[in-house]
């Protein structure tokens, strides 16, 4: 893990540090983006901004996001113990709500996200929607001129999280 993440966050001390799936190669390994992820989900967990570390993330292909993400903790040393893994979900929506259960089965509901700066708005929103407290939500340092593209797939998919989670809530 070459990304040595600076730990400055406005945080409070949450019940999970939860990091949030992104794609993975072909290969089934995870990409640049979710490598940082992970390690800043580490470096907040190490540094005490909450007891556990929640990877989540099931995927569109074969291999969970999730994990992926346990395997590279586990490499860096995280204790078993530390580590919620959902593999299930398949969207940010359902990131929340599959994080939800697990935490709330637990008598847990305060929460630090980490994703990327441009998601975490939509995943704010989404944990918030579903009962989670949201203690802080931080990102890996942005690469603006990479990020472009996934800042215009938020405009359209603000509005589709918005309208699963309606849904969800009418049934």
């Amino acid at each position: 893990m070459g990304y040595r993440p600076a730990v400055r966050t406005r945080h409070r001390v949450a019940d999970a540090v939860v990091v949030l799936g992104a794609r993975l190669t072909p290969e089934g390994r995870p990409t640049l983006s979710l490598r940082r992820r992970v390690e800043l989900g580490i470096a907040l967990h190490r540094a005490g901004a909450a007891p556990l570390l929640l990877l989540t993330g099931g995927g569109e292909r074969g291999r969970p996001e999730a994990l992926a993400m346990a395997e590279a903790a586990r490499a860096a040393g995280v204790p078993e113990a530390a580590l919620l893994v959902e593999p299930r979900s398949a969207n940010t929506f359902e990131n929340a709500v599959e994080s939800a259960a697990l935490l709330r089965a637990r008598g847990l509901r305060r929460v630090l996200l980490v994703s990327e700066r441009y998601h975490l708005f939509r995943a704010r929103l989404l944990f918030r929607q579903v009962g989670l407290e949201v203690v802080d939500a931080v990102s890996p340092p942005a690469a603006w001129h990479q990020d472009w593209r996934m800042w215009l797939r938020e405009g359209v998919a603000l509005p589709r999280s918005l309208w699963r989670s309606a849904r969800r809530q009418r049934s």
